[in-house]
């Protein structure tokens, strides 16, 4: 027994190792797969852009971050409206969904109202309504009437609507678009980005983001 106890040894060191070796790779796999492709969270203070694909030549993107109910979101739109009836196909205006749910009870609804409206062709129009519409819908006890009543006013079957409302889809394009936000640290709205750079709130005027959106341009015709 003695004479093979030195092979036994080898042996179970062999099987010891080639075990933590397998453990080890499980281990780096679990923590390296990323099931929904979502991008590494980024601390506040270094995330400063946005989009990374190329921006077209000639076209300004504007992406706002921004809750239905938030009082300077509802500021920013008649200045991203103006912006937009002057520089037509030269920019592009994007809008992804930051429910701030801890501060306004009826904005995850509001978003997930823009959302269902966008499966029959009318986001912009469930849009703009719910911003232009602000100060009457805040403040109601149950928002989905109001939500309801603004779909049929913008030619909307109802049904579906609704429907597509409580859908798994609809949750699933909101909670992406707060996820986007998290990457970025993104925690408060309206934060704006022109072609994938931070603007800063100060510039949120007719003005300032015009001086944005030229300066832009110009470097890029």
């Amino acid at each position: 027994m003695k004479r093979y106890l030195p092979f036994v040894i080898i042996a179970v060191v062999l099987v010891a190792s080639i075990g933590a070796g397998f453990f080890m790779f499980r281990s780096t796999r679990s923590e390296s797969t990323n099931p929904l492709g979502a991008s590494p969270v980024a601390p506040p203070d270094v995330a400063k852009s946005s989009r990374d694909s190329t921006t077209p030549k000639g076209v300004v993107t504007i992406e706002e971050f921004g809750d239905y109910q938030c009082p300077p979101c509802g500021l920013l739109h008649p200045v991203l409206k103006t912006l937009k009836g002057e520089y037509g196909n030269r920019i592009e205006l994007v809008f992804h969904h930051l429910p701030l749910t801890q501060l306004h009870k009826h904005a995850l609804e509001a978003a997930y109202a823009a959302e269902a409206a966008k499966f029959q062709g009318r986001f912009w129009e469930m849009h703009n309504l719910l911003y232009e519409s602000q100060s009457a819908w805040t403040d109601v006890g149950d928002f989905r009437p109001v939500a309801i009543n603004y779909a049929r006013q913008i030619g909307l079957d109802t049904a579906r609507f609704q429907r597509d409302m409580d859908g798994l889809e609809v949750l699933t394009r909101v909670t992406a678009d707060e996820q986007r936000a998290n990457n970025l640290g993104v925690n408060s709205t309206p934060t704006v980005f022109l072609n994938g750079q931070l603007i800063q709130n100060d510039n949120f005027t007719v003005e300032g983001l015009r001086k944005e959106i030229n300066q832009r341009l110009n470097a890029n015709p």
